[in-house]
């Protein structure tokens, strides 16, 4: 599997911009507002890295995360063929769907992701389909 982004928590999306500028990132994308996930994101990129910048706001089921770990990176994201076929053989390996598939218009028009949890490792989403950063 590919990595297309490592996911932010962030409490202010123009603070935390202007610090991934100050490290050389540059904007990817204009900033979303995630109806599903009720976050604003933006997509930011350094070299081959990309970061999402993911501000929930009150009424997000991320708010209580951003809340106990303030603004973190908490998320890393796999390109993959199928979602289906992923997370099923992740399942087989001891992973955990906890999101089932649903859009992400932030990535793409038609672009889905899963989210899955490892005791080990925490939190890892899957984004399949059509990938506009």
């Amino acid at each position: 599997m590919k990595i297309h982004h490592i996911g932010y928590l962030v409490k202010n999306i123009g603070k935390a911009e202007e610090s991934f500028r100050r490290l050389g990132y540059s904007c990817l994308s204009e900033r979303v507002e995630d109806e599903i996930r009720r976050a604003e994101i933006r997509f930011m990129r350094c070299g081959g890295y990309t970061v999402e910048l993911v501000s929930p706001k009150a009424d997000s089921e991320l708010y209580g995360l951003l809340k106990k770990y303030k603004s973190t990176a908490y998320h890393i994201c796999y390109e993959v063929a199928s979602l289906g076929e992923a997370v099923g053989e992740l399942e087989k390996q001891g992973f955990h769907l906890f999101k089932e598939p649903e859009p992400a218009p932030a990535i793409g028009e038609n672009a889905s992701v899963a989210f899955l949890m490892d005791a080990n490792i925490g939190m890892i989403e899957l984004v399949e389909g059509t990938v506009q950063c």
